[in-house]
């Protein structure tokens, strides 16, 4: 009876074969959607890509942030083996802060987001990795034989404002996941009121809110909304051109055309539509991930729907 055993030489020759399959695959799809009215493209890199940036972005964070704290040690307990540990840790905390402005990029581009809040940390953003290089380059300098010491004081300052650099990158992409509040939202009264310098036009005028639909929404269907949906579709992130805390777009709906809130009609509302779909589905909103309405807020909602959908008056 012949072997059924395949020899490593065979083995090898089909990874390579099945490797250079999917390698021409792909150049094929890419040179097709870049030709002029070339075939659609099979696959879409950039919405698999762009996510991955939420995941990219937490190593040179950490890379940056050990390099500094060995910089200290460093300066107690001096060592070369140590100071080459350092240039390791900082040239990876170089390559994946370029990754992760690439991916960052990518998601950038796929819209949803304030303007102004994605600019701020697209250009702190950038700033990490160059500074990151530069400061490679420094402590290149800092350690030639017979260095100034100057060179030395300008690369930990450096690395000192690249530390610092990554605080409010971080900060920035914070307030695009979670909006510019979520760090002070649980903290006391005082401390918020001390920082709420900009309160949202939605709070600025419950004073004024003197009709009963108003108040029933400011009282009881905002904080829903709050919770639940300004998260993506608020003043400071529109995924899907979308956002509730706006009573013209709230009404008209998004990108996919459909009218969210139809007032007095909660069946044709396709917002009504998305939060009473299965939990399961991928359309459900708030997406899968993230905590759903429970039945007393769906009733909540579609109870303010049906009243009309009164929006506080500006």
């Amino acid at each position: 009876m012949a072997s059924l055993r395949t020899s490593p030489k065979t083995t090898r020759r089909a990874r390579v074969g099945l490797f250079g399959l999917a390698l021409g695959c792909a150049a094929g799809e890419a040179l097709a959607a870049a030709a002029p009215g070339g075939a659609p493209r099979l696959f879409h890199w950039q919405p698999f890509l762009a996510p991955f940036h939420s995941v990219l972005l937490h190593f040179p964070i950490g890379f940056i942030t050990v390099a500094g704290i060995l910089e200290v040690y460093r300066a107690f307990r001096p060592a070369e083996e140590l100071r080459r540990f350092t240039v390791l840790i900082l040239g990876l905390g170089w390559l994946t802060g370029v990754i992760s402005v690439v991916l960052g990029l990518l998601r950038a581009d796929g819209g949803g987001y304030d303007v102004k809040a994605v600019e701020l940390h697209r250009l702190y953003g950038l700033a990490v990795p160059v500074a990151t290089a530069i400061a490679l380059g420094l402590q290149w300098l800092a350690f030639r034989p017979a260095a100034a010491r100057g060179w030395l004081w300008a690369y930990q300052l450096l690395l000192a404002v690249t530390l610092g650099l990554v605080t409010v990158a971080g900060h920035y992409g914070g307030n695009l996941t979670h909006g510019s509040k979520y760090l002070v939202e649980n903290a006391p009264k005082f401390v918020r009121e001390l920082l709420d310098e900009s309160p949202s036009p939605t709070g600025s005028i419950e004073s004024a809110a003197t009709d009963q639909n108003q108040r029933d929404f400011l009282e009881k269907v905002q904080p829903v909304l709050k919770a639940k949906c300004y998260q993506c579709h608020g003043p400071e992130k529109q995924k899907g051109g979308y956002r509730l805390d706006q009573r013209e777009v709230a009404l008209k709906g998004g990108d996919s055309g459909e009218v969210a809130i139809k007032p007095g009609d909660p069946i044709a509302s396709h917002l009504v539509r998305l939060i009473l779909l299965p939990p399961e589905h991928d359309d459900v909103m708030p997406p899968q991930g993230k905590e759903p309405l429970t039945s007393e807020e769906m009733m909540t909602v579609l109870d303010w729907i049906r009243k009309g959908a009164v929006f506080p008056a500006p």
